[in-house]
């Protein structure tokens, strides 16, 4: 009788683990994606600022930034920033918008949102 009682109660803590670590895994990954929305957010409004985006430029920005923002290679960068650091700092926010400007899949995409005018100025924040 003690046996199975153990065993129940040791089925029962294994049991609770794995719902813990699953909760765990999905907080990490929810925070993960907040932060690059909030990182987006803070870039949508820097470019709609510079460029003079309106509200359908601005979804369309948002949409293009989100998805660069997840790809590996800013991904390593905001890596080598820091998370912690990376929310607030006005210089952290200026070197992910000079790599998203200098990225040329994100100027091409950008070309396909601005117009002539917005285009021509975007170009002038493009790191050299």
């Amino acid at each position: 009788m003690k046996k199975l009682l153990f065993l129940f109660f040791a089925c029962s803590m294994m049991h609770i683990s794995a719902q813990d670590l699953s909760t765990m895994a999905k907080s990490d990954s929810s925070s993960g994606n907040s932060m690059i929305e909030n990182l987006a957010a803070d870039q949508v409004k820097s470019f709609t600022k510079k460029l003079n985006l309106n509200e359908k430029q601005q979804e369309q920005v948002s949409g293009l930034v989100v998805s660069q923002l997840k790809s590996e290679k800013f991904k390593k960068l905001m890596g080598s920033l820091g998370a912690d650091k990376l929310m607030g700092s006005s210089d952290n926010t200026d070197r992910i918008q000079s790599a998203l400007l200098s990225d040329e899949s994100f100027q091409k995409e950008m070309g396909s949102i601005l117009d002539e005018k917005q285009m021509e100025a975007m170009k002038t924040y493009i790191p050299k």
